[in-house]
């Protein structure tokens, strides 16, 4: 059965709400905002909590990071954040619904000769480092990239899509998705983390 975490910092809403007990629901339910690509896109590549998902990660590291570093304080041995271990059943339970965002969206993308706008980037090969890190590495994201020739346009900044953004972000925390509520007999356990 597949594993999945959970990171919960300092302050946050299942740092104080234990989901070992209620288990996990998202911010909004599914009939007030309805699952569609533009939502999950949405959650993942501008961090939207507002929405009907939750997210998971395959990643121990990703999810101790979300809870070590964006909680309102850093956690301590006397003050831990949380990481909660998730297993969903293959089949899952009834209602329960899961979305892997890079599958969902992939499916989305325009064929390499669509007339679309591609989803790819016009940029330098280090311009994902900052749709990677958008805070950190923020100066990747304004570099022009050489004009192909005959040149003589004005030189811009390349332009991520939503579903760029939400490739290399849904790929950097190994995301998933689950729509509405996580029952609290999946989360088997909360782990103290500093």
């Amino acid at each position: 059965m597949p594993i999945f975490y959970r990171g919960a910092g300092i302050g946050t809403h299942w740092h104080t709400n234990n989901a070992v007990h209620s288990g996990f629901t998202s911010r909004v339910p599914s009939s007030q905002i309805p699952h569609s690509m533009n939502q999950l896109m949405n959650h993942i590549a501008r961090g939207t909590t507002y929405s009907p998902y939750i997210s998971l990660t395959r990643s121990y590291g990703v999810a101790w990071s979300y809870a070590v570093f964006l909680g309102h304080r850093r956690p301590t041995q006397s003050n831990p954040a949380y990481v909660y271990q998730i297993e969903v059943n293959d089949p899952p339970p009834s209602g329960f619904q899961i979305f892997d965002p890079v599958k969902e969206v992939a499916n989305t993308v325009p064929m390499p000769l669509s007339s679309a706008p591609p989803y790819q980037h016009n940029g330098l090969p280090n311009f994902l480092l900052g749709v990677v890190d958008p805070i950190r590495m923020r100066q990747f994201l304004t570099i022009p990239a050489p004009q192909s020739p005959p040149g003589g346009g004005t030189s811009q900044p390349p332009n991520p899509t939503l579903e760029l953004e939400t490739f290399v972000r849904a790929l950097r925390d190994a995301e998933i998705l689950v729509l509405d509520n996580i029952p609290a007999s999946c989360v088997l356990n909360r782990y103290n983390v500093w």
